[in-house]
C-alpha cells in the first residue's frame, strides 16, 4: 500500500508536520511519499492519503482546497485523513480551547464536504512575532497571546499511529471498511 502525505504550507511549519507524519508511516508496506499539493498531478497511484494545510484567516490555503476539489472523485475511492495547522494554542488562555474546537468544527465541515474523511485534527504550529504588525503584536501579547513553536509532537505522533494502525487492518484500502 502506497500512502501519500500531501501538504500546503505557507511558512514551513505544516511541511514539517507532514514530514513527521510521513516518517512515522514509513513502516507501511509499499512506502510513503510526502509531497507539496502543487507537485501532485494524480492520486491514482496511492491507496491512502493524508493531507494537511496551514490555516490562514480561518481557512485552508487555496492550493490545498484546489487539490481536494481537483482530486475529489479519486480521493473518495480511498481512505483520507486530514490535518490543519493553525494558531489555537497561541491565543490568549481563555480563548485557546474554544478556538481549537471552533477551528476543528469549521474546517472539518468544509473539508469533508469535498471528500469523505476518516479523521481530521487541528494542530498548532509555529507562530512568530514577525507574522503580525507591531501594534497588533503588542496587543496580542498584552491580551495573553504567545509566540513560538507550539507544535505538540506527541499528539501528532499519536494521531499518526492511529492512522498507521487503521492502514494495517485487512481491507484498509477500501474506504467502506477503513
Amino acid at each position: 500500500m502506497t500512502v501519500l502525505v500531501a501538504y500546503a504550507s505557507a511558512l514551513g511549519s505544516t511541511k514539517e508536520v507532514a514530514q513527521r507524519v510521513a516518517s512515522r508511516l514509513t513502516g507501511i508496506p509499499g512506502g510513503v511519499e510526502c509531497r507539496a499539493v502543487a507537485e501532485i498531478e494524480s492520486v491514482a497511484g496511492y491507496e491512502a492519503v493524508v493531507i494537511g494545510s496551514a490555516i490562514h484567516n480561518q481557512a485552508w490555503l487555496p492550493s490545498a482546497l484546489h487539490f481536494l476539489s481537483r482530486h475529489a472523485d479519486e480521493l473518495a475511492k480511498r481512505p483520507v485523513w486530514a490535518f490543519s495547522v493553525g494558531m489555537a494554542d497561541a491565543l490568549p488562555r481563555p480563548f485557546r480551547r474554544r478556538g481549537a474546537v471552533l477551528q476543528q468544527e469549521r474546517l472539518a465541515g468544509v473539508i469533508s464536504g469535498k471528500v469523505p474523511l476518516h479523521g481530521h485534527r487541528v494542530f498548532s504550529g509555529v507562530y512568530r512575532p514577525s507574522q503580525m504588525p507591531v501594534l497588533l503584536r503588542v496587543l496580542f501579547r498584552f491580551a495573553g497571546g504567545r509566540f513560538g513553536d507550539l507544535r505538540d509532537w506527541a499528539a501528532i505522533d499519536a494521531w499518526t499511529d492511529v492512522i498507521a494502525a487503521r492502514l494495517a487492518e485487512p481491507g484498509a484500502s477500501n474506504p467502506r471498511t477503513a
